[in-house]
């Protein structure tokens, strides 16, 4: 009899949780008697994985919020190793969430073939992490051509397979059927501006009041402005009704939940902190500045060891600054506000962005990462357990 194969999955953040989802459902595709087990959230249960924990509700930014949750963590890691042995699987698959992930492939210690996928961002932290990549890690599955190049050189087994969100980036409506139901008929002159504040709780709690400051100097500026706050679905409601509550707006605002997608095809200028959300608003082409605040001791740290002049991804890809950055005490209201006035009135400013952002979309691959990065594992789970 034909073993039907066994995958265990580890993803702690929201992004990794979307993309391990799209994974598995590729995977069960290929393999319809996979049986997969792991740590992640909502959508990689959906997808089929038998949850251990659900680690996105534990999703942190910076090493304070790492500390206080350190026992939290703790026993999660040991759950998972626990599970590991138990379930013994065909190979494991880490995406993203490095601190977590290369401590558990460092602990595995290659007794199962380890598969990475969503590379760490060696390119930004320097050689350190790579060393242990190519110690702990059997093969890479990454994102961006430039993070192959980096991992051939080191002598890491990589495949690069795009990035997911190309071909994802479907809206439910034409978009002038969103700002039409979104504005309920309001004037063909009124703005859409979304705000995209990230998936973690304590980076909503740091920047979404930020950008509620900006939206006040914004509706200050010029009249007909409609704001949108996008809510991540691994948050509770109560957490930006609270926020936008104790910001008091005096602007037309309206909360989104679950609808990033929509929300940035239907707006004329984004708002975003950085990561995953950065590629979103490249891949729709809509003018966007990216605002990002950390705690300030995360933020010294990582200072003196990032090693590239930007944090936006967009920006990375581009390899130059496309999209304006305000970064910690940079981000200075009346300054945002006003790049993000010349983005909304000016037309030559605007159509020299897209232009920019659409490079950035042809650096990203073709359709069907997901697929390809399937096939990458499978190709090893056949290794493994002689699949045919």
């Amino acid at each position: 009899m034909i073993p039907p194969g066994k995958l265990f999955l580890i993803a702690g953040e929201a992004s990794g949780d979307s993309h391990g989802a799209h994974l598995v459902s590729e995977l069960k595709q290929l393999l319809p008697n996979l049986e997969c087990r792991g740590l992640g959230g909502v959508k990689m249960a959906q997808a089929g994985v038998q949850l251990i924990h659900d680690l996105t509700k534990e999703a942190v930014l910076g090493a304070g919020d790492v500390l206080r949750k350190y026992f939290t963590f703790r026993s999660i890691f040991y759950d998972a190793l626990q599970a590991v042995e138990s379930f013994q699987p065909d190979a494991i698959v880490l995406i993203d969430s490095p601190g977590f992930n290369l401590r558990f492939a460092k602990k595995i210690n290659r007794r199962f073939p380890v598969i990475y996928y969503v590379s760490p961002q060696i390119w930004a932290w320097g050689g350190r992490r790579i060393h242990t990549i190519r110690r702990t890690v059997d093969h890479m599955i990454v994102f961006f051509e430039f993070e192959a190049d980096l991992y051939r050189r080191k002598g890491v087994p990589v495949t690069w397979v795009g990035h997911p969100l190309v071909g994802q980036m479907t809206p439910s409506k034409r978009r002038d059927e969103l700002r039409s139901e979104w504005l309920h008929n309001g004037s063909d002159e009124t703005k859409v501006v979304a705000l995209l504040s990230g998936s973690r709780r304590t980076e909503v709690e740091r920047i979404l009041p930020e950008m509620l400051r900006v939206a006040k100097a914004i509706d200050t500026r010029r009249p007909r402005v409609h704001f949108f706050v996008s809510e991540s679905p691994t948050l509770p409601p109560e957490l930006y009704e609270r926020i936008i509550q104790k910001a008091q707006p005096t602007y037309p605002i309206t909360r989104t939940r679950n609808l990033s997608t929509d929300l940035l095809f239907a707006s004329d200028f984004a708002m975003v902190s950085s990561g995953t959300a950065t590629l979103e608003a490249a891949l729709v082409s809509v003018p966007f500045v990216i605002l990002y605040k950390t705690a300030w001791s995360t933020f010294f740290l990582g200072r003196h060891l990032i090693q590239i002049p930007y944090i936006g991804l967009v920006n990375v890809v581009a390899g130059r600054k496309i999209v304006p950055e305000f970064i910690q005490h940079e981000v200075r209201t009346e300054t945002i506000a006003q790049e993000a006035a010349y983005l909304l009135d000016h037309q030559d400013l605007r159509e020299k962005m897209i232009l920019d952002l659409k490079a950035v979309q042809t650096k990203l691959g073709s359709e069907g990462a997901s697929r390809r990065a399937a096939n990458v594992v499978v190709e090893l789970i056949q290794k493994t357990v002689r699949l045919p």
